[in-house]
């Protein structure tokens, strides 16, 4: 049972584009992980089966922001069902999805904008916010499911925040004090300017970006495979260089 009263221990593991392993005490959370190793991602950009069977194995709880494949995977999650004991909390928007991973319904945990979710009774919660999916220069995809969510993850001692694949909203401006904030500067979601915004706005301790060099970047796919985490970082002030870690796949970072 976690003590409530002590500072969490957090190691954050970046596990390529949006995905994270978040193991806080004896709890390892993952969002939108993509551990499938296949020939439309970058060579570089591949988790080692060993690193991979035991970031699923020990799995006890997988958030997913939205049904896409780059974040709901499905191969990975099949995985996750059959290889470890873990719930998903997945939005409405994921439940087709859900079905053809297998995922058992009592293993399912409906995600619903601002209702706050108990985990395991152990001092660590997650709350779903809604998130607004980009496209082409910003624009908002017209296929965007309302349903979708960024998650907001808190412990005792921590606030992390991961808004999905979601434009600046009005919403974020809203979050408690972050102590963690996954940010992705792609075209298709806040970019350089939006993510400035929200970066100054939610003053987070530490920043960490993502949706990047991960998959082979085309023409067609750039505007959400390739992100502009160095130029973001060019432009913020030095407090926030200082708390600027741009991982590589595969790559812990303790908090």
């Amino acid at each position: 049972m976690l003590n409530t009263n002590k500072k969490s221990n957090c190691i954050l593991r970046w596990i390529g584009n949006a995905g994270w392993q978040i193991c806080i005490d004896n709890l390892s959370i993952l969002i939108d992980p993509d551990l499938e190793i296949g020939s439309h991602k970058l060579s570089d950009g591949l988790i080692p089966e060993a690193m991979a069977f035991d970031i699923i194995s020990t799995a006890d709880v997988v958030l997913v922001s939205h049904e896409h494949g780059d974040h709901f995977n499905l191969p990975t999650a099949s995985r996750l069902v059959n290889e470890s004991n873990c719930r998903f909390v997945l939005p409405a928007s994921c439940i087709n999805e859900a079905k053809e991973a297998n995922i058992p319904p009592l293993r399912i945990i409906t995600a619903h904008h601002h209702k706050k979710i108990d985990l395991f009774g152990e001092g660590i919660s997650v709350t779903p916010y809604p998130a607004v999916h980009g496209h082409l220069f910003g624009s908002v995809y017209r296929h965007y499911n309302p349903a979708d969510c960024g998650y907001l993850v808190q412990t005792a001692s921590l606030n992390l925040f991961h808004p999905g694949d979601s434009l600046l909203l009005d919403e974020h401006f809203d979050l408690p004090k972050i102590d963690v904030l996954f940010i992705s500067p792609t075209e298709h979601n806040t970019n350089v300017v939006q993510s400035q915004i929200l970066i100054k706005k939610l003053n987070p301790k530490y920043i960490m970006p993502q949706h990047r060099d991960t998959y082979v970047v085309t023409d067609e796919n750039r505007f959400w495979t390739s992100a502009y985490e160095k130029e973001l970082y060019d432009s913020l002030d030095t407090i926030y260089k200082e708390r600027f870690h741009i991982l590589g796949i595969g790559d812990e970072f303790t908090i």
